[in-house]
Parts: C-alpha cells; sequence; structure tokens
C-alpha cells in the first residue's frame, strides 16, 4: 500500500492488477470514507487507511486476496451478492444499514460498531474490469436521529401518558409494545405486564383480529369500531377502537385508541329506550285522543292549529261548534270569527285564547251551536300546554246537549223533591204538635202533680223535636239547620212556659252554627233537658240559666250554666236514675258528644262538645239521601 513516506513493496502484476499511482493513493487514503478496489475475480486491490482504521486490517495483510477469504464472515452475505452482481452482470447496489444491519466488521475508534451504508459499483480501467466499493459512516447521523427519535417519542409518550383513554402501540401482529397509564389503569394491569402480551389479553373471546380493524370513514379517516374489552378481574368493559397503521426503521405498527364508552352505551341505551317509550306514550296518547267523542286541537304560539284529533278532522262545517271545518294550518282565531253559529260567543272565545296564547288563564265557555242534527250545547275548555315543542295551548269542544237536558231535568227533580220535603217537614210538625196538645189536654185531667210533671216533660221534649221541623219547613235547607237561632227559639218557648221573667231568665249566646239534622235534634234535646231541669230545681230563688254556643275549628262546645243550688257532692251522671240524667246520656252517647261538669261557685254548669261533621254540599247530600234510600 503506498503512503507519503514509504513505497508498497514490490508484487509480480497480473493481468487484472490494478496500476496505482502514488499520487492516487495519497488522495484516496485522505478520503473521508472506506475505498476497497477488487479485481475481476474478488481480489482486493485497494484498500485505503480508512478501512484500515475501520477494521483493524491493514492494506499489505489484505491486498491481493478475495474479499470474503480475508473476511469470512462476509460469506453468502448481501455484500458478497452484491460485489458478484457487479462482478457478474456489472449491476451496481447501494445497501443501507436500515435493511442490511450488520455489512463490513467495522468498529468506530471508541470501539462501538460502525454503522455504515456500502455503494458497489463496477469500473473499467485499460479494458480491465474492476469492481468499486465505497463505505460511508452514518454511526454519528443515526445516533443523532435515534436521539431525536428518543426526544420525539419522549414528548409523545408525555402527552399519550396524561391523555383520558387507553392508548396502546402493537406491531401488525398484534403484540403490545407500548401502553400508556390509562391503558394499565382501566384494564387493571401494571404497564409491565401488558408490554409483549398479544391484545387479545384484554379483548373478549370472538373479538376480530386487531389488524382487521383498521377500516376507514368515506373521508379516509380511521372508523372507530365498538368491542367488548376485558378487565384483569374478568369485567366487561364497552369499548370504542380507534385504529391507525404507520413505519418507522422499516417497520410497521399499529396504535390504538381504546375508549371506556360503557356509560355512553349505557346512557345510549336509556335515551333509546325513553325515545321507545315516549314514541308509545305519543302513540297512545294520540290513539287517547282520538277515541275521545270531544273535538280536540292544538294551537301554536300564533293560534294556528298543529293537531287535531279524530273527531275534529271528520266533524266537517256543520259540527255546531265553533271553528267547525278548521284544518291542520288553519288560523282557528279567524275560522272561529267566521263561523256560522254561537257566533254571539265567538269574541269571548277568541279573546280568551288570545290572553291565554300570551300567557293568561285557562278558557272555559258554555255556549249554543246550530249543526245539521239541530240546536246543540258546547263547552268549550282551552288550557296552556308550555310544555309541548311548540308551545301554545290545546283546545277542546264538548257536546254538552245531553248534561243539559239532564241538567235540566235533575233540577225539576231537586225542586219536586224540595216541595215533597217541606211538605213532609210540615206534616210531621203539625203531627208532632197535635201530639203535644193531647198530652197537654191529658196533663189538665190527671189528679196528680207528680203524673202533670211526667206528661209536661213528654210535652216539652215533643215540642223540641217539632220545632226541628218547623224550621227545616221554613227554610230551603232540608239536610242543616242554623243552630244558634235554633236555640233562641227554644229558650224563649221554655222561658214562655215557665212563667216568664217571675221564675228567671235564660240568657244566650249563640254562634252561628250549621248543624246537620241527625246531630240538630239530639243536641236539642240534650239542651231542652238541660234548661228545663235548671228552671225545675231552682230552689228559692229564680232561675238564672246562661247558655253559650261555642265553636273552635271543628269543635262545637254548648254548655248550660245556673245559679241554683248545684249538684251533690257525690253525684254521678252515668249512676243517675233520672230520666233526664239517662236521656241525656244516651243523645250524647249517639251524636258522639262527651259531658262534662264543669267547675262553678255557684249552680250547676254542663258542656256537651262534639266534633263538627264534614260540610257537603246541597246536591252531594240529595245524592247520597238518593242512594241510602
Amino acid at each position: 500500500m503506498a503512503s507519503s513516506t514509504a513505497s508498497p513493496p514490490e508484487r509480480p502484476m497480473e493481468p487484472t492488477e490494478f496500476k496505482r499511482m502514488p499520487w492516487l493513493d495519497g488522495l484516496l487514503d485522505a478520503m473521508d470514507a472506506g475505498i476497497v478496489v477488487l479485481d475481476r475475480h474478488g481480489r482486493v486491490q485497494f484498500w485505503n487507511r480508512w478501512m484500515e482504521r475501520a477494521s483493524g486490517t491493514t492494506e499489505p495483510d489484505i491486498h491481493g486476496r478475495e474479499l470474503v477469504e480475508a473476511l469470512p464472515s462476509l460469506r453468502d452475505t448481501r455484500l458478497h451478492n452484491a460485489v458478484r452482481d457487479v462482478l457478474e452482470t456489472g449491476a451496481p447496489s447501494v445497501l443501507s444499514h436500515t435493511l442490511n444491519p450488520v455489512l463490513f466488521p467495522l468498529r468506530c475508534p471508541d470501539g462501538r460498531r460502525m454503522v455504515h451504508n456500502v455503494l458497489i459499483r463496477p469500473f473499467t480501467v485499460a479494458n480491465a474490469s474492476y469492481c468499486l466499493i465505497q463505505v460511508t459512516d452514518v454511526t454519528a447521523v443515526v445516533n443523532r436521529e435515534r436521539v431525536l427519535r428518543e426526544q420525539r417519542d419522549a414528548r409523545y409518550r408525555a402527552i399519550v401518558d396524561t391523555a383520558p383513554d387507553a392508548i396502546v402501540t402493537t406491531d401488525t401482529r398484534g403484540v403490545v409494545q407500548w401502553a400508556n397509564g390509562a391503558a394499565a389503569l382501566q384494564f387493571g394491569f401494571p404497564p409491565n405486564e401488558l408490554i409483549g402480551q398479544h391484545v387479545s389479553l384484554f379483548l373478549a373471546e370472538g373479538s376480530p383480529d386487531w389488524s382487521g380493524l383498521l377500516e376507514r370513514d368515506p373521508a379516509g379517516r380511521p372508523a372507530p369500531v365498538e368491542l367488548i374489552g376485558r378487565k384483569r378481574d374478568g369485567t366487561r368493559i364497552d369499548l370504542e377502537v380507534s385504529l391507525a397503521r404507520w413505519e418507522s426503521e422499516g417497520r410497521s405498527f399499529i396504535t390504538g385508541v381504546l375508549r371506556d364508552i360503557t356509560e355512553r352505551r349505557r346512557t345510549r341505551e336509556e335515551l333509546k329506550a325513553n325515545a321507545l317509550a315516549m314514541r308509545q306514550l305519543a302513540e297512545q296518547t294520540k290513539a287517547t285522543l282520538d277515541a275521545l267523542p270531544a273535538h280536540i286541537a292544538v294551537l301554536d304560539h300564533g293560534g294556528h292549529i298543529i293537531s287535531v284529533n279524530k273527531a275534529w278532522a271528520g266533524s266537517g262545517p256543520q259540527a255546531g261548534f265553533l271553528g267547525d271545518g278548521s284544518a291542520i294550518g288553519d288560523d282557528y282565531l279567524e275560522a272561529c270569527a267566521a263561523t256560522r253559529s254561537g257566533a254571539e260567543h265567538a269574541d269571548a272565545l277568541i279573546e280568551g285564547l288570545r290572553g291565554l296564547l300570551r300567557g293568561g288563564a285557562p278558557v272555559s265557555i258554555e255556549y249554543p251551536g246550530l249543526s245539521d242534527a239541530g240546536p246543540r250545547w258546547y263547552r268549550c275548555l282551552a288550557a296552556p300546554m308550555a310544555a309541548g315543542p311548540f308551545g301554545g295551548a290545546v283546545l277542546m269542544h264538548i257536546d254538552v246537549t245531553e248534561i243539559k237536558s239532564m241538567e235540566a231535568a235533575l233540577r225539576k227533580l231537586v225542586g219536586q223533591k224540595s216541595t215533597l220535603l217541606r211538605e213532609v217537614n210540615h206534616r210531621v210538625k203539625n203531627s208532632l204538635q197535635l201530639v203535644s196538645s193531647l198530652l197537654t189536654l191529658q196533663t189538665m185531667s190527671l189528679p196528680g202533680a207528680a203524673e202533670r210533671v211526667h206528661f209536661q216533660d213528654a210535652r216539652s221534649r215533643i215540642d223540641a223535636i217539632a220545632r226541628v221541623h218547623s224550621r227545616l219547613y221554613q227554610t230551603e235547607q232540608f239536610q242543616t239547620i242554623e243552630f244558634g237561632s235554633y236555640l233562641n227559639e227554644l229558650c224563649t218557648d221554655l222561658s214562655r212556659a215557665s212563667g216568664g221573667d217571675t221564675l228567671g231568665s235564660i240568657e244566650v249566646r249563640a254562634e252561628r252554627v250549621d248543624l246537620p239534622i241527625d246531630q240538630a235534634a239530639p243536641l236539642g234535646l240534650i239542651a231542652n233537658e238541660l234548661i228545663t231541669n235548671a228552671i225545675k230545681h231552682r230552689g228559692s230563688t229564680p232561675a238564672n240559666v246562661l247558655v253559650s254556643l261555642d265553636r273552635a275549628g271543628d269543635l262545637l262546645a254548648l254548655t248550660v250554666t245556673d245559679q241554683g243550688p248545684g249538684l251533690p257532692a257525690a253525684f254521678d251522671m252515668r249512676r243517675s236514675r233520672s230520666l233526664g240524667m239517662r236521656l241525656i246520656t244516651s243523645l250524647t252517647g249517639q251524636v258522639g258528644a262527651t259531658v262534662t261538669l264543669m267547675p262553678v261557685e255557684r249552680g250547676t254548669s254542663f258542656r256537651i262538645a262534639l266534633t263538627m261533621p264534614e260540610t257537603r254540599g246541597p246536591i252531594l247530600e240529595d245524592s247520597a239521601a238518593e242512594w241510602n234510600g
């Protein structure tokens, strides 16, 4: 090998030996690349100093020897085949380190394996064929690319590691090469356990092939696929998988985003079920409205008809209600104004609907109409429908002709019943007065004073009941009487029958209270007994009796207080043999009342307390009486 200081030893020339010139050797030795020249037999004719330093083989040791003989590791390699192709066919080759990791056994100055590319091409000198091998050191370039790639990968991993979705990178066979923290958390595997495992580890059985999921949407983007995943504990989860293929250093990889959509799918199923339920409800509601005989329409905020039921749609323009003949899309207010029947009520309905559509109160109007079947009565009801998709109102026209006829007949029956009840009460009062008169005549014929007292007590009790029927006869209410006025009348009659002011006085302090007849009659008898007893047992002084009727909420209290000698100390009402006391005890139990002896300084005070019944209207009372009857 030539150098700047010494010349290589002389060798016998062969027909194919490369002719060397000192200046050319110096030039090739100065190049920052490996230069090798082979003759047509594959023997080394030139091996520059770069190759000596990189391979550790000197030029004198390798000159004239076949390349694969001097470097046996190259035999049958891609480099060997490329050299043979150049010598035999003249076809050049470029061998890259990415596709050929091992070429020449070269080392860097620091001892690391040298990463290099090889260019092989033929050339001819003086009709002799040679092979030129040029070796380029790309170790620094590769290291720089590796560092840049690692920095890029570090940024990428820093981003994907913080992503909320599971991200997994596999090779084309589906073997996991990398997984982020979300994947480990989502599937319950430590990241080091996922690396090297097949993706079927966290996919349910029967899942499609991993690489077969690389679908594309019409725009060419990766199309998400829904799969069933499997956690480490066997729990199944719903996944949405999006895959993308990419290349690096001659290898193909697949990165997939596996999003947990369990909650989303559950919500979607719930929404689907709710939508189905709403659709069924809408269909059921429509079927219900169609089954109703009333004419029903839905109006939007402007008063236009957006929906009608079957009765409205089939009514025709001579149905007789306001706005008949109008259809979906029509302005109902205009149709109502142009109606041929019930026109005198149309303005009131239109005004009410306008107020309703502006947020006013519901509308209820009864009006007469004229249909092909003759005069009819209708009731129009309109209510806001703010919850609907169009807002507005729902409108209903109900044919109440039959109801009107029934009301008229009912009013007639009620009038007849009122007359009958008034006549009955009148006759009962007259009958009781007749009995009272007979008892009075019988009393006058009795010889003993004790017998006359008993007859007078009986007559007083009958008069108390007759007074109830007298008040029922004189009023329009047949189920209740105003008990305060009744007490005033009762006390006036008792005071007159007892001798007037000469024997004492009876003061009444009563509120206006309406009592049902089944409570008023017993309570009237109780008051009669207590007042009569106070007058009868007044002693030597005039009887001063105070009768009060007080109401507090649903509680009613009747109190009778006198200034007489009072009751014995050991008096027990329940054990009393007096007919009056027994009658009071029996009647209080009949009306659910309680009797209490109130403490007073002088005389006696009885307090009768009972609960007021619930108030019912006259029609309900009549109906209840009719059903009970």
